[in-house]
């Protein structure tokens, strides 16, 4: 491999950068406007892109935790 980097000028040798990874679903994507979008304020704004409005899909549990009232509190 030693006498392929010597063929190779030196503005275009390519080094292997290692790209720290980012952690699984910390960010969304609106399937709309394409805007990238953090997933704690998403779910703060009820899944409704904050650029363009648009709805996004959520589970059947997590709408149905949004529509019905919390247990009351017994006395």
């Amino acid at each position: 491999m030693n006498w392929f980097k010597k063929l190779l000028p030196s503005r275009i040798r390519t080094e292997t950068i290692t790209k720290k990874g980012v952690p699984e679903g910390l960010w969304s994507k609106c399937e709309k406007c394409s805007a990238v979008i953090y997933r704690s304020e998403l779910e703060r704004n009820l899944y409704v892109c904050t650029k363009c409005d648009a709805h996004m899909r959520i589970s059947a549990r997590q709408r149905l935790t949004y529509f019905l009232d919390p247990e009351p509190k017994k006395k």
